[in-house]
């Protein structure tokens, strides 16, 4: 019976898993971030060292049987941060087999079980992931927030600033978003955003919050915040629709993961009338280490 190792790792957190084919979990930890564009290759080291460890201390029988680890990590989609992923993994566990992958695997066989399909992530930033009836991966945005993460929170709180911005510079309307933005950052006149954004200790984060200011005055039916959401779903639909018709000889499953998509009746409901019937649209419910698990399962033919 094959027992592999699934790993999720992100710019905050961790998660790892030891599990067989049948779905049994022998050990999971959570640690810190293992991003590699986040972390020096010491610290990565270091949190790896300690994740392995813990895992073991958990389940040490189960431990040394794990046959394959399967690690999808965010910041390891070139080749060369990939290879130091691997590199620091297979020196904490040598003599076993490591697969360094982009995390969008995690979700999208997280979501498909390991089928082929799509996965639109979308939280702070977004991108659109899917692995093809052949087995051809292939990868539309992602870019980063300065060339293109439509549909992200970031692309929707940058819009509700500057709807904000230009409504005190009276070039428009929307005097209830700069009513809702100002009370969230709890400043008393629209200037005074400026430093309370530059001057955060992560102002990509702290713009992409303001999603769910957004979503609120969305929900009150606020004509500007309306645009913004229906921009949004716009801008993931293009990518989703370019993805089936570009990668995929038929319609696909389509997982939505990333923190945009906890409001169920949000931008799924408006995805839904953006994409083809015959896709299958769901919203991920597993937690994206067990695609790890999957992935690792499918390597070894699983």
């Amino acid at each position: 019976m094959a027992i592999v190792l699934g790993i999720d790792g992100g710019g905050t957190g961790t998660q790892a898993v030891v599990a067989d084919v049948h779905g049994t979990v022998y050990a999971e930890v959570t640690v810190g971030p293992t991003n590699p564009n986040a972390v020096s290759r010491e610290q990565l080291k270091a949190t790896a060292s300690h994740m392995f460890n813990q895992l073991k201390e958990q389940n040490g029988e189960a431990f040394d049987q794990v046959e394959l680890v399967f690690a999808g990590m965010s910041g390891s989609g070139d080749s060369e941060k990939s290879r130091l992923v691997e590199s620091v993994f297979a020196e904490c566990l040598p003599n076993r087999h490591v697969i360094v992958a982009n995390d969008a695997i995690n979700a999208l066989y997280a979501g498909t079980y390991g089928e082929p399909g799509i996965v639109q992530i979308a939280g702070t930033g977004s991108i659109t992931y899917g692995i093809n009836e052949e087995g051809k991966a292939s990868r539309i945005g992602g870019w980063g927030y300065l060339f293109g993460d439509e549909g992200s929170g970031y692309a929707i709180g940058e819009a509700a600033l500057r709807k904000v911005f230009h409504t005190h510079d009276r070039k428009t309307d929307a005097y209830n978003l700069v009513d809702q933005v100002s009370a969230y950052f709890q400043v008393d006149v629209v200037p005074d955003l400026v430093p309370a954004v530059y001057e955060s200790s992560s102002p990509r984060e702290k713009i992409a919050s303001l999603s769910r200011v957004v979503f609120e005055a969305y929900d009150e039916k606020d004509p500007h915040a309306t645009q913004i959401v229906e921009q949004a779903a716009d801008d993931l639909a293009r990518s989703i629709n370019t993805m089936l018709n570009e990668h995929f000889q038929q319609h696909q499953t389509v997982i939505l993961a990333g923190g945009l998509f906890k409001r169920e009746d949000v931008l799924p409901e408006l995805l839904k009338r953006r994409i083809p019937s015959s896709s299958r649209l769901s919203v991920l419910k597993r937690e994206p280490v067990m695609g790890a698990i999957d992935a690792a399962l499918k390597q070894l033919g699983g």
